[in-house]
């Protein structure tokens, strides 16, 4: 009696629950903002969902002056001379790892700037996906439905 009711009500949990899907529009190249949005933020609200029961995908499309937060080979690029981000690189770098493990976020990062700006695709980070253009991520995440939230 107790298993089937377990089974009941775990079965009624598990039919309510939802999936959110957001994609976050990532442009900004500001330390702070980039830390709210991203390191903070997204994972705040993925915990917020899931503790209601529901499912959460989150895609970040990366591109702007959000770059610089990406790439590994800091001494390649012009964002060598950084000094705040060159001091702060390993603690975001960290963090980003250890948010794309945790909550599965796809990270896009847009090849056209990328290239403009003298980013190699081995300059980034390997769990940040390249894509032909900032333009194509958007379209194709609203697309498959997912919500659509600006960072700058």
């Amino acid at each position: 009696m107790r298993l089937a009711l377990f089974i009941l009500v775990f079965a009624a949990t598990f039919a309510f629950a939802d999936t959110k899907k957001f994609m976050i529009d990532l442009k900004t190249g500001d330390m702070e903002s980039f830390s709210n949005q991203l390191l903070i933020g997204v994972p705040g609200t993925i915990d917020y969902f899931t503790a209601q029961g529901d499912t959460v995908d989150v895609a970040v499309v990366i591109h702007g002056e959000a770059y610089k937060f990406f790439v590994q080979n800091l001494e390649n690029t012009q964002y060598g001379m950084d000094k705040k981000l060159v001091e702060n690189q390993e603690a975001i770098h960290k963090r980003l790892e250890e948010i794309e493990k945790k909550y599965h976020i796809h990270l896009d990062i847009c090849m056209s700037g990328m290239h403009k700006k003298g980013i190699l695709s081995e300059d980034i980070y390997p769990f940040v996906t390249p894509i032909k253009s900032a333009m194509v991520g958007l379209v194709k995440w609203q697309n498959a439905g997912y919500a659509y939230v600006p960072a700058h």
